[in-house]
């Protein structure tokens, strides 16, 4: 379900929109090695089609130095499997679901031109269970990505496979019910380059979060996360990213 309300979004990103209108940067000829971004995104689903879910994010993402603004929109089928994924060789794997998606991203770029990336997904989820109760869960994608920078190059392309390794731990045998809502998401993700795009090839990423859930089944997360990136800015190779 949901991490934060759309009117708390929009408020925030009006905010930081102000500010980003008064404290640019001027970053063309600059090389940022190391910077700090914050992320604030709604996820909302809903079922359809018969037992499929339709997830979607939208996101609002600055960085720190003033380098770009990037909104993002995306929405992913989720289609239940529940056979064994015999090729792993493992007997209690179980392929969770998969997933066929679209994302559009737009990143103003600040004293550069802006980059808008089309992209599309398809992957599949699957679970091993462990010891005292944890699962780890298992996300593997493909992606197709489509970048123009509004300039005479037009439209370019890239290909990479992510895989993201999470899990949650979760308290348990609390005084309060209030106590009895919180938990812990942890995740690892790794990405594997085809075909290099012209922006944003991330390498790996790190994230643990704090999480509460209501009884409404609404979800409020808090995530530190550590990203190393290729490609970060017009006139760098890689940087390192703490959201």
């Amino acid at each position: 379900m949901s991490v934060m309300k759309p009117s708390i979004l929009f408020i925030l990103t009006c905010i930081f929109s102000l500010y980003t209108v008064q404290a640019q940067d001027s970053l063309v000829n600059q090389d940022i090695k190391v910077n700090s971004q914050l992320w604030l995104d709604y996820n909302f689903a809903h079922t359809v089609f018969n037992a499929k879910k339709l997830q979607t994010q939208v996101s609002f993402r600055k960085i720190f130095p003033e380098a770009f603004n990037r909104f993002v929109v995306m929405s992913a089928l989720e289609i239940p499997h529940k056979k064994s994924l015999s090729f792993l060789n493992l007997e209690k794997t179980v392929v969770q679901s998969f997933h066929l998606g679209t994302g559009l991203f737009y990143t103003q770029n600040f004293d550069a031109k802006d980059n808008l990336e089309f992209r599309l997904f398809q992957g599949f989820k699957f679970d091993i269970p462990t010891i005292k109760s944890i699962t780890l869960n298992n996300y593997v994608r493909l992606e197709e990505r489509f970048q123009n920078n509004f300039n005479n190059s037009g439209w370019t392309s890239g290909f990479r496979l992510r895989y993201r390794l999470s899990t949650i731990l979760k308290y348990n045998k609390h005084l309060t019910d209030f106590v009895d809502g919180f938990y812990i998401p942890l995740s690892a993700e790794v990405f594997f380059n085809l075909k290099k795009s012209d922006r944003y090839n991330d390498l790996i990423r790190l994230e643990p979060g704090l999480g509460y859930k209501l009884k409404n089944n609404w979800k409020f997360e808090v995530y530190l996360i550590f990203n190393e990136t290729k490609n970060n800015t017009a006139t760098n190779n890689s940087s390192s990213d703490f959201i």
